[in-house]
């Protein structure tokens, strides 16, 4: 059965979302990000656009939009269906390039994932950082009624939680100062919402090696997490132990904390990381 593409467009009289605040700086291509900002309105699942959803929803002009649809079409990363777009194979070449890496982290990981879930029965998840945010890749959840739940897919901004704020300590000054400037709000009463005192568990953080959290995205779930590196010693991603706080909060920093970190190390040794 052959679907309609009008079934899937959005119908260019509705009201758009709020755009997302777009994350500037001075070396910034202006025609370049508004081509890319329209590359991005497929990623929530959004099947083929029209012309007029497509400028709404960047705020350009449908004449500037026109402009920037052909070319992306010219080099196939979109593709015309009647009066709709859809995005194009092109995309599929380079899904298979930046998929390797990401496979290949998952396979070094899943042994270690599922013997850290045996040990533990909660859930546990790798995540890894893209722009401000981190990801989900892989995870295996608990076998508890009461668990954390984890979508592999899922994404989470890089200050708040255990996983998260390893994936921000490992990150640069330039870097760590763009995600502090576009913080949005606090997901409970325990997210850390001062700079200064979040800088400073970063700090602690890397001293130590490991992240600790305590309701600060969800009030009653903790986490534990450690560091993945790659072969030259860049922290790739972050392990995570995570379950309900009654259960979890006494085991946290104690035998959880040895074995999250034990499991990352073997992770990274695996991926050709070796120790100074």
């Amino acid at each position: 059965m052959t679907s309609n593409p009008a079934e899937y467009a959005i119908n260019a009289d509705a009201p758009a979302p709020p755009p997302a605040a777009a994350h500037t700086t001075d070396y910034m291509i202006g025609p370049v990000a508004a081509a890319l900002d329209i590359m991005l309105e497929f990623e929530n699942g959004q099947r083929e656009l029209r012309v007029a959803d497509i400028a709404r929803r960047i705020g350009v002009t449908r004449n500037k939009a026109f402009r920037l649809i052909k070319t992306l079409e010219s080099r196939g990363f979109l593709q015309r269906m009647g009066d709709h777009y859809r995005v194009g194979s092109r995309l599929l070449t380079l899904g298979e390039v930046a998929a390797k890496p990401i496979e290949a982290l998952r396979a070094a990981a899943q042994p270690e994932l599922q013997a850290l879930q045996v040990q533990t029965n909660e859930t546990v998840y790798l995540i890894t950082p893209v722009g401000n945010e981190a990801i989900c890749i892989s995870r295996i959840e608990s076998t508890h009624s009461l668990r954390i739940s984890v979508d592999v897919g899922a994404k989470r901004p890089l200050d708040s939680g255990a996983g998260q704020k390893m994936l921000l300590s490992g990150q640069d000054e330039q870097r760590l100062a763009q995600v502090l400037s576009h913080r949005g709000p606090a997901f409970t009463e325990h997210t850390i919402t001062d700079e200064s005192e979040l800088r400073h568990q970063l700090d602690e953080i890397r001293q130590r090696g490991y992240s600790l959290s305590l309701g600060e995205v969800d009030a009653g779930a903790g986490a534990v997490a450690a560091p993945v590196y790659d072969y030259s010693g860049v922290m790739i991603a972050a392990l995570v132990i995570g379950g309900a706080m009654a259960r979890v909060s006494a085991n946290l920093d104690g035998v959880w904390k040895e074995l999250v970190v034990s499991a990352a190390h073997r992770i990274s040794v695996t991926l050709g990381f070796q120790d100074k």
